[in-house]
């Protein structure tokens, strides 16, 4: 099964390097495949900083968050927890 939410971009400067490093750290400690998709349909496994950082997206922006696995409810809600703190930068 796979779970899906969309979140908004709360932090300043959007995906930048240091919330895609803190979101690869997070879903590193789950049994589960993240994958975000922006606006314009621009997929990105959350395990790749450097694919992050190719969603170029802003603050503001939509991003759906879709997990799966045996923890996809565990990692699903933890990186929604990420992004509604601005990734902890403001």
């Amino acid at each position: 099964m796979t779970v899906k939410q969309v979140v908004e971009i709360k932090n300043k400067l959007g995906m930048h390097a240091r919330p895609a490093m803190k979101l690869f750290e997070l879903v590193q400690s789950f049994d589960a495949e993240v994958l975000l998709r922006n606006e314009s349909g621009t997929e990105a496994e959350a395990s790749s900083v450097i694919a992050l950082l190719m969603l170029d997206s802003a603050k503001g922006g939509q991003i759906e968050i879709e997990a799966s696995g045996p923890e996809e409810e565990k990692a699903l809600a933890a990186v929604i927890e990420l992004f509604n703190a601005g990734f902890d930068e403001d």
